[in-house]
């Protein structure tokens, strides 16, 4: 498996594609839609799915270039297909001048829901709390985790957003993501990764 890693955006977002015999996927393509795509070409990679975190515009931003040059299936929980199309929702209309807007899912993903890929596993975990419609996505064959914006390196996702609920943020974390093996590492929607072990033994006593 190769994982490349991109930082795009005003709010920095992480965009990642993995790739894997020739096939990809992008997680989280919040915005520099074009450079994203040159990636793809460069490598001779074909895009079979856009996987969104959640709903919010930074994540989202250039789903749309890519589902028109690409076609490659959009997938999400199900509740983001409302901030997809909502620029208030999806906090565009409140964060940035733009009405950023994304194409409707292809395919809802549930808790628990695995996509073979390739060689590889995509298990989709349902994580709300910075956002009603969040997800993880755990690949265990390469013990990784993208978790979106439920937990970061040294903190977790702000919860004083219109759909956010801390206690729901909380019990994502203990219920779902502290249930993954403790060396798994993680790859967040913004800064850099992490692992689990740290996670638990420097920014959770903290916060908790």
């Amino acid at each position: 498996m190769n994982l490349k890693e991109f930082t795009v955006g005003e709010l920095m977002v992480k965009s990642y594609i993995i790739s894997q015999a020739g096939k990809a996927v992008i997680i989280d393509p919040g915005a520099e839609g074009k450079r994203l795509y040159n990636y793809l070409k460069e490598n001779e990679l074909e895009l079979k799915y856009i996987i969104n975190t959640h709903g919010h515009f930074d994540h989202i931003a250039a789903n749309e270039f890519l589902k028109e040059k690409t076609g490659a299936e959009i997938l999400a929980q199900a509740r983001a297909d409302l901030k997809f199309s909502d620029p208030q929702l999806n906090l565009s209309s409140l964060f940035t001048r733009q009405a950023i807007t994304a194409p409707l899912l292809d395919r809802a993903v549930a808790d628990g829901e695995e996509i073979d890929f390739e060689s590889l596993t995509l298990k989709f975990i349902t994580t709300p709390g910075h956002s009603e419609d969040g997800i993880s996505i755990y690949i265990p064959e390469e013990n990784i985790l993208f978790s979106g914006d439920c937990i970061f390196a040294n903190g977790i996702g702000r919860t004083d957003l219109q759909d956010s609920d801390y206690s729901e943020l909380e019990k994502s974390i203990k219920d779902k993501i502290f249930q993954l093996p403790e060396n798994c590492t993680f790859y967040p929607g913004h800064g850099p990764s992490s692992n689990l072990t740290n996670f638990k033994k420097s920014v959770w006593p903290a916060i908790s």
